[in-house]
């Protein structure tokens, strides 16, 4: 039954520009495997830069393989597995299988994907013949530990220069035909940021929490995770692009990484640090370079409208007739210029990422927003001609309480009340979309140490916000499951010991209520602990050059509800990334 998956793969390609057809003689050929539908993957600008970076190696040909649609799960089953789709090849066809994962919830796909490919899943148990297996993307670099014994090789950090680093030190120890240990260990000490967990041990306490993780060889104790000076190159642009996938037709350019804000929720905002900007016009260039007139671009980084070149890219994109599309907007710097060239563009909605309701909770959380803020940016961007808004929420946060989501709601409504006031002057009237996703506790962050909060809890605040403004006319109220959330937090916070759970969850086909009740793991061990200022954590190895006890106190801070100034690179070396404290 192949031919079904060939077919699909015959299907993508035929609506693709971009895409990357190489010979294979003389090549390493390497499957680039997105744990996840095509539609999500070709829509994620990283995957798609990793896909680029490896076809750009002479001695390399690199492929695409996604999670088969469901409609197609029987027919790889049954068959050789997943096909890739350039050349419609499986797994074991290639000599290095490299996933990029982005999200913790698609680690069970990952194990799945190797057990569809007829890989061997546990990395021990792999045989000399069989592919080298390779991971990286945010979600690894946050806390591999989940996908540990079922990976040969993490690369983490930024992609950019790891990859010749890796395919380099690989092709060394193959041409010495090193065996399988060998290579692991070659390529450990040769490259920088690569973590081979089969040289760490760890080792926990009666209690279950870890006590040590150290390296069995002579190689480093910490990890660090490669940064990459953006800034000095030209901007990322899509190298394929198709209408399967989130943007459509759009060439996606990154024009940063990072971000300075400080929310002590995200991950991104500590990770990616110092916040780096490409140049205005190399943004500019790079757009139009890469998109024929009249194509969309999508604009993307952690804040777009935090660049300080904002105005004069969209002005002179526009100028151009490109037509401009962004991720959500900072409330506190929206400008007339950006708004006029996204409705020029006909973009009808515009995402502000308010957060929290009040703004006791926003200081919590560093989202350093008052409410008049938010409102003026409601009044610019609907009084621009937009005339729909998506507000993003979080519950669940901490020191959360039942008034906070009360405050979601008057918000919520105070927004829609302006949004009316200018719309019928327009005569135009718009829709205001509540999203709203609980809290998932993430590492490298101020609130790494905090518990994930009660699924009950969860529901019940759902719940009242469905009921408190499903019935507003025009207010439209979407909430993620906080099931799948409570399997993020088990994910985000795990270690290896989650590996026997993972590998039975891939083969019950994704049922984690069944898997529990066969494996036996305490989730609440990770979502509901509350873990002490000195802990040692799973991913404490990886260096991202943020100090622990900077995130501690900035945990501290929040408790108190106090805010931090943003990052300033040039100015501050408290974090630690920029220099010593």
């Amino acid at each position: 039954m192949s031919w079904q998956l060939q077919r699909r793969s015959k299907e993508w390609l035929a609506d693709e520009t971009g895409t990357i057809i190489k010979d294979w003689g003389g090549k390493v050929p390497i499957a680039l495997v997105y744990p996840n539908r095509y539609f999500l993957g070709m829509s994620n600008l990283g995957f798609q830069t990793v896909y680029h970076r490896l076809n750009q190696q002479l001695n390399v040909v690199c492929e695409r393989v996604f999670l088969p649609e469901s409609k197609d799960m029987t027919a790889a089953r049954s068959g050789t597995g997943p096909l890739s789709v350039e050349s419609q090849r499986p797994l074991a066809d290639f000599r290095i299988v490299a996933f990029s994962v982005a999200f913790e919830n698609d680690y069970a796909n990952l194990v799945h994907l190797l057990q569809l490919g007829k890989l061997t899943p546990y990395s021990s148990r792999r045989h000399q013949h069989e592919p080298l297996v390779v991971a990286g993307g945010v979600a690894t670099f946050l806390n591999p530990e989940p996908i540990a014994p079922f990976i040969d090789v993490f690369l983490l950090g930024e992609a950019e220069n790891l990859l010749d680093d890796f395919t380099t030190a690989w092709q060394e120890a193959h041409d010495e035909n090193a065996s399988r240990e060998e290579q692991l260990v070659h390529i450990a000490r040769r490259v920088s940021g690569a973590y081979v967990p089969s040289l760490f041990r760890a080792e926990n306490d009666s209690e279950g929490q870890l006590i040590s993780f150290e390296p069995l060889t002579d190689i480093p104790a910490t990890i660090p995770a490669r940064a990459a000076a953006i800034d000095t190159e030209r901007p990322i642009v899509s190298t394929v692009v198709t209408p399967h996938t989130e943007f459509p037709n759009t060439v996606l350019v990154e024009i940063g990484r990072g971000c300075g804000r400080g929310c002590r929720f995200c991950a991104a905002g500590f990770v990616y640090r110092p916040v780096r900007h490409q140049q205005g016009d190399k943004v500019v260039q790079a757009a139009l370079d890469s998109a024929p007139s009249g194509r969309k671009i999508g604009l993307l980084s952690s804040a777009v409208s935090d660049h300080p070149d904002i105005d004069v890219i969209c002005l002179q994109l526009r100028q151009t007739g490109t037509r401009l599309s962004v991720s959500s907007l900072r409330a506190d710097s929206v400008t007339p210029a950006m708004l006029e060239a996204l409705r020029e563009s006909g973009l009808r909605t515009v995402a502000i990422a308010p957060e929290a309701g009040s703004e006791r909770l926003r200081q919590v959380i560093n989202k350093n927003l008052s409410e008049e803020q938010i409102l003026n940016a409601v009044t610019a961007v609907v009084g621009s001609g937009i005339p729909n808004l998506r507000l993003y929420f979080m519950i669940g946060l901490p020191t959360e309480t039942e008034e906070d989501i009360e405050a979601i709601i008057q918000l919520v409504k105070r927004v829609k009340h302006e949004q009316l006031v200018i719309g019928r002057g327009q005569k135009r009237l718009g829709t205001v979309t509540l999203s709203l996703s609980s809290f998932v506790p993430k590492p490298f962050t101020p609130f790494q140490w905090v518990p994930f909060s009660d699924l009950a809890i969860l529901k019940r605040r759902i719940k009242k916000l469905r009921r408190s403004l499903g019935a507003v006319a025009n207010v439209r109220v979407h909430a993620d499951v906080p099931r799948w959330a409570y399997i993020q937090a088990i994910l985000a916070r795990g270690d290896r010991r989650l590996a026997p759970l993972l590998a039975t969850v891939a083969q019950e086909n994704g049922n984690w209520s069944k898997s529990f009740k066969m494996v036996n793991v305490n989730p609440e061990f990770y979502v509901y602990r509350q873990r002490r200022q000195e802990e040692l954590f799973p991913w404490d190895f990886i260096d991202h050059g943020v100090n622990k006890e900077y995130l501690w106190h900035e945990y501290q801070q929040a408790l108190e509800g106090q805010l931090t100034d943003s990052c300033e690179p040039d100015n501050c070396v408290v974090c630690g990334v920029c220099g010593d404290n």
